[in-house]
């Protein structure tokens, strides 16, 4: 009889290099323009919106509602290499210290301004500046890219609580008669309406949009029910 084939085992080094030059969601290679979610994962922008609007996301992403959610990175390319490509080498690079972009060093994107520096180059340079543009960064504004479980926890709390925040915000916005323009989560009744919604994204499909905190005029304005009440009784 013939021995069964055994499997080919997985190399290390490419397993880890896939997760740091390929996208989250097509597992094609990386190629601009490039974005990253809340926890560090990082998209060709195109596969993620076409998920967006087609509904498509895999259960793992759906923390992903808009282009809120996304943060436009900008990828330094490998001289000679170019995007997607080269032969089991990383295609990117931290421009400063010149480090490969492929899972041996820890990576973050400064939010504020979409440039990806390594921790070396971050701790070496001792600075609140971007070390490319020089825009001011704060601690927060730093997202670790392909952290650990513990570091993907801390970033999905803190993401939590940016949500939280933006929640309250808008309740109270919508309690003082206020509503959200062009797409915005109206939250107030459980109701979310996606970033990715209005011409400028090239896509027109707001539902649901009918019962929050106040009522809904046909011209899109929030009509302050409180504030008609007092109205009335003042009248009476």
């Amino acid at each position: 009889m013939y021995a069964d084939k055994k499997p080919d085992k997985v190399d290390p080094h490419e397993l880890r290099l896939s997760k740091w030059v390929n996208c989250s969601l097509s597992n094609e290679p990386l190629t601009q323009p490039c974005v990253i979610d809340r926890l560090g994962n990082m998209f060709n922008k195109k596969a993620l919106v076409e998920a967006l609007i087609g509904k498509k996301l895999p259960k793992e992403f759906r923390y992903i509602k808009g282009l809120k959610d996304m943060i436009d990175i900008q990828l330094e390319v490998v001289p000679g290499e170019g995007e997607g490509e080269g032969e089991g080498n990383a295609p990117f690079q931290c421009l400063v210290p010149g480090l490969e972009f492929n899972g041996k060093y820890k990576f973050f994107a400064l939010q504020n301004c979409g440039h990806v520096l390594s921790a070396k180059a971050l701790k070496e340079v001792k600075s609140s500046e971007c070390l490319v543009c020089y825009k001011e960064f704060e601690e927060c504004d730093k997202i670790v890219i392909n952290g650990s479980e513990e570091e993907v926890a801390v970033l999905r709390e803190r993401m939590e609580e940016e949500r939280s925040k933006m929640k309250e915000k808008k309740m109270k916005k919508l309690k003082n008669g206020e509503a959200g323009a062009n797409g915005e989560e109206l939250s107030g009744q459980g109701v979310e309406v996606s970033q990715l919604s209005g011409k400028k994204h090239g896509i027109v499909d707001v539902k649901g949009v009918d019962n929050v905190v106040g009522k809904v005029k046909g011209n899109g304005k929030v009509e302050n029910v409180k504030d008609k009440e007092a109205k009335f009784q003042g009248d009476v």
